[in-house]
């Protein structure tokens, strides 16, 4: 994509780090729990991926699809359901699986929505938080990291569809910004 550059923010190792760290933590506080994660698609399926590897104890997993970003680099703010769960949650234990916690909005409406159905408890997960972005009272219950009012890619998050193969996380600034 000509016009950007990419920054790196995250290196594997660090991803790996953070993953097995929740993982760890995860794993401990469900131990002997029935846990259903629910994945929001598409920007956080790497890291579920990862995730599920490295946990110790037995989960289901589903997936979501909500829409909140149009093509541009802000949310539209209008929040579409365009696959839900499948899996009953009722009296289960739910973790959402999230990449980027942003305006907060996404995921208040997921949390609502899935409380729903009765489940034990609903809490979230996520990899990086952009405080400085929030609208909306929302913190996840674990998070990998805190990261500036910068717009991410890599490691399945993407900008109109491309970049979602790196590796690693990145940060996108204009080509005409000078390097940071």
């Amino acid at each position: 994509m000509e016009g950007y550059r990419l920054n790196p923010l995250l290196s594997q190792k660090q991803i790996a780090s953070i993953v097995e760290r929740l993982a760890d933590q995860i794993s401990k506080d469900y131990s002997g729990r029935e846990l259903v994660l629910v994945c929001i698609l598409k920007g956080a399926f790497m890291f579920l991926s990862d995730l599920v590897r490295h946990l110790r104890i037995p989960v289901q997993v589903d997936f979501v699809r909500l829409a909140s970003y149009g093509s541009g680099m802000k949310t539209s703010g209008i929040i579409e359901i365009t696959k839900d769960i499948e899996i009953p949650i009722e009296g289960k234990d739910v973790l959402i699986i999230e990449d980027i916690v942003d305006s907060g909005r996404t995921l208040q409406f997921l949390k609502n929505r899935l409380s729903l159905a009765n489940p034990h408890s609903v809490k979230i997960c996520a990899l990086l938080d952009k405080k400085a972005r929030r609208e909306v009272e929302m913190e996840p219950d674990y998070l990998g990291t805190e990261v500036d009012d910068v717009f991410i890619v890599g490691y399945g998050i993407d900008f109109n569809e491309h970049y979602r193969h790196l590796p690693e996380v990145y940060y996108v600034t204009s080509s005409d910004q000078p390097k940071q």
